[in-house]
């Protein structure tokens, strides 16, 4: 099977998408660099603000988004990728007009969790206000969804776009000593596993520190496409 061009659909923020790239990377087996998967990049940081077109009436960021699709495919990409899990709230309508398939991340997740934790029945979330508010996950997620109550929520949003917060470069352990007691709280809502559900929190949150197993849709994602670019079949890890 001839290996695909993969298309990262980025920008979103820039940090997220240098993350999913390096999880490629270091989840390819490769000893040159011709055994590395063909990428096309996009780091778009002017795609109007996801969050704020879907809880406020901001600016749409679907145009924006169909045009760099197009232009991935024009630069060669045969499949896109998009490492912002909120703008996952618009796929439907970008597989409509995008003339290269769109591999769907918050699907991977479902496919995870019912390999590895079928007889789960509460998986906790940690995500935007903007997939919160679309119910996003819930649209491909089979399992009950627990999310942050409104005070612990505000906390997500202030851990992720807050002066100190992840998109403005902290990644500290202050940070995830912070996500551990929203957590802790999932767990008595009787959340048995979270989902790490923006990119940025996936930079800070692992299993050790929050002491519940953490699904994380970027590494997940980033195993995928090593699958596709490659034509190798990754072992994806609990």
């Amino acid at each position: 099977m001839r290996q695909k061009v993969i298309g990262i659909l980025g920008g979103m923020g820039p940090a997220a998408t240098s993350e999913l790239f390096t999880r490629i990377i270091n989840n390819t087996a490769a000893e040159m660099d011709q055994e590395h998967v063909n990428m096309v990049i996009i780091n778009d940081p002017q795609i109007p603000d996801r969050l704020a077109y879907i809880l406020e009436n901001g600016i749409s960021p679907i145009p924006k988004l169909q045009e760099n699709l197009k232009r991935l495919s024009l630069a060669g990409a045969e499949v896109a990728v998009i490492p912002c899990m909120t703008a996952h709230s618009f796929i439907k309508e970008l597989n409509k007009t995008s003339p290269i398939p769109i591999i769907n991340a918050i699907s991977l997740v479902e496919e995870f969790i019912q390999k590895y934790y079928p007889h789960y029945n509460k998986i906790g979330l940690l995500a935007t206000d903007g997939s919160i508010g679309s119910k996003v996950f819930q649209r491909y997620i089979s399992k009950d969804i627990v999310v942050p109550d409104n005070i612990n929520q505000q906390e997500v949003m202030a851990i992720i776009y807050g002066k100190d917060g992840i998109k403005a470069g902290n990644v500290s352990e202050q940070v995830s000593d912070r996500i551990k007691k929203i957590t802790d709280r999932l767990k008595k809502e009787k959340a048995e596993a979270v989902i790490a559900g923006c990119t940025e929190l996936g930079l800070v949150m692992n299993e050790e520190k929050v002491q519940m197993p953490v699904i994380d849709p970027i590494t997940i994602l980033a195993k995928k496409v090593v699958e596709i670019g490659n034509n190798y079949v990754a072992t994806i890890k609990r």
